[in-house]
């Protein structure tokens, strides 16, 4: 698993991410929870949704960077 801190630029990338959060098949847990636009979400993603979550969030153009490379 890795932690993603995530920042979202606008209103509708915000919501974006609330939607990834919905998506129980991804087991996506936020850590610091989506609010408004500039702030920081910290989530922490399961290896085995890690490619998807990382594609949804280039194809989107969202800035992210890896906060923990391995959760143990």
């Amino acid at each position: 698993d890795q932690v993603l801190r995530v920042t979202a630029r606008n209103e509708e990338q915000i919501t974006l991410l609330r939607v990834l959060g919905e998506q129980e098949e991804l087991q996506v847990d936020f850590w610091r929870h989506p609010h408004s636009p500039g702030h920081p979400v910290d989530l922490r993603v399961p290896f085995p949704s890690l490619l998807g979550v990382k594609k949804l969030l280039y194809s989107h153009n969202f800035s992210y960077s890896i906060m923990i490379e391995d959760v143990q």
